[in-house]
């Protein structure tokens, strides 16, 4: 036997599964009123939102990686002393560490860029430095080939 509140029980889960089945809640990724987005029910920012400031200046690099890593290191202090405290209620700090974490990762990985540009730049004028040195050399035997072939010509007239 169903009993009233059962019936309407299933009424309500039938109308809500209906109204999901008509809700298109898809994300438009051309419409600027969502600028977030939910990946496995954590709101994570829209990478083609993101505006990313192009930084060459090593010294900058470095001094931003230090910010964050003091960030980070008092992130980290911040969360502990919520997880001795209050430890059901700490994802805004773990968001914020982990959110720091990914910043400076950036910033190291635009690093590494640049010392990929330096060791590059360093290997190159290396490799030219030899074949500079080769070049030489082989004008050097050239030359003495030259020589070679006069003294050559000259012995054989000299017959």
């Amino acid at each position: 036997k169903t009993t009233r509140d059962d019936r309407e029980m299933e009424c309500a889960f039938a109308k809500s599964a209906r109204e999901k089945e008509d809700d298109d809640d898809s994300i438009d990724p051309d419409d600027p009123t969502e600028p977030v987005i939910a990946v496995f029910g954590e709101i994570v920012e829209d990478p083609t939102l993101v505006v990313e400031e192009e930084c060459h200046d090593p010294v900058e690099i470095r001094e931003n990686v230090r910010r964050l890593n003091r960030a980070v290191l008092n992130g980290y202090l911040k969360l502990v002393q919520k997880l001795v405290n209050d430890p059901r209620d700490n994802k805004k700090l773990r968001d914020e560490l982990s959110h720091n974490l990914f910043l400076m990762l950036q910033e190291c990985n635009k690093f590494r860029e640049h010392q990929a540009r330096e060791i590059l730049i360093g290997t190159l004028e290396e490799q030219l430095e030899r074949r500079r040195g080769g070049l030489a050399t082989l004008m050097g035997q050239i030359g003495k080939a030259d020589e070679a072939l006069v003294a050559l010509a000259k012995f054989k007239e000299g017959s």
